[in-house]
């Protein structure tokens, strides 16, 4: 069964719909291929070992929770296609 996170911003009308499946396995995807650990993608992230471990496993965050780490990841992707 697929678990989707939806998140919805009424005030700047900005909707963000993701499979939890899909970005738990971008997450730890691209931890292993930078050779982190679960703790010092929290600590790059900005928060907990728990957080990443219930990320990864698709486990259930808050939309918030799942918005901040969807722009962290991002954002290192960006730079790694700047190399």
């Amino acid at each position: 069964m697929k678990k989707t996170i939806q998140v919805t911003m009424e005030a700047k009308g900005v909707t963000m719909e993701t499979d939890k499946q899909e970005f738990a396995l971008a997450l730890k995807t691209w931890r292993l291929r930078q050779g982190l650990t679960q703790r010092q993608v929290a600590e790059r992230f900005g928060v907990s070992r728990y957080t990443i471990m219930r990320a990864e496993r698709a486990g259930d965050i808050t939309w918030m929770m799942a918005y901040r780490l969807f722009a962290k990841l991002s954002e290192e992707l960006k730079k790694e296609g700047e190399v």
